[in-house]
């Protein structure tokens, strides 16, 4: 009866150490073993900061955002399209005809000419200006003008001529040009006078007109005079 009783001790306490080795096991597998002092702590999340200012009052302050960016979109779309258009400058338009150049030229001088330079008119490739277009013309001196082309117009014989007038200045001061097979003529009024351009095979002259004053002799008459004819009885 003695061995038996201590057998069913001995039975129960291996027993019990078996499920307090287990009850040990566990509770070091999911760390509810340690101490909460001893535990490795985690990081935690700061607080999150305030909200100062209110949904609905964010809400009204992107409502007017929108309203302000959209107006300015707007406002920028019309003065794009309001903005008039500006006006060719002279390096933008064509040029008819280029100054100076060594090349030679059987065309003569008129008499009384003071003012002139040579020039040069690509006949290869002959920039015949169109309507709507902007020409600028060199003249000697280095000045420039510019030529609003009014109309142009291409004879039957081949010829092309365009007719404008001196851009700014209405319709006061004419301009006409006109292309041969080999030559080139061109008359320019302006408001210090006129000039004439003459060319043969690219090469010519820009010259100023002399003007009736400078055309008459000191002391001579610029008219003619018709003597009468006395009828004799």
């Amino acid at each position: 009866m003695a061995n038996t009783s201590t057998r069913n001790l001995k039975r129960f306490y291996w027993v019990f150490i078996a499920v307090a080795l287990l009850v040990v096991v566990y509770q070091l597998s999911s760390g509810n073993g340690f101490k909460p002092e001893d535990r490795l702590q985690e990081p935690q999340a700061l607080p999150p900061a305030p909200d100062v200012v209110s949904p609905e009052l964010r809400a009204n302050a992107d409502t007017v955002l929108e309203r302000a960016q959209s107006a300015l979109a707007d406002r920028t779309r019309t003065v794009v399209m309001a903005a008039p258009a500006v006006k060719s400058e002279v390096s933008e338009a064509i040029s008819a005809w280029q100054t100076g150049g060594d090349n030679p030229t059987s065309i003569p001088l008129p008499n009384g000419v003071v003012v002139y330079e040579p020039v040069s008119v690509d006949m290869e490739s002959p920039a015949y200006p169109m309507p709507g277009e902007q020409v600028s013309l060199p003249l000697p001196g280095g000045e420039k003008l510019v030529v609003n082309v009014e109309s142009s117009n291409e004879n039957p014989n081949g010829d092309y001529s365009w007719r404008g007038h001196l851009d700014g200045q209405g319709t006061d001061y004419p301009v006409v040009m006109t292309y041969g097979a080999n030559s080139v003529f061109a008359t320019v009024t302006t408001p210090k006078g006129s000039y004439t351009l003459e060319s043969v095979n690219g090469s010519g002259w820009i010259y100023k007109n002399p003007s009736e004053f400078e055309l008459s002799e000191p002391g001579k008459n610029d008219y003619l005079e018709i003597p009468h004819v006395h009828e004799h009885e």
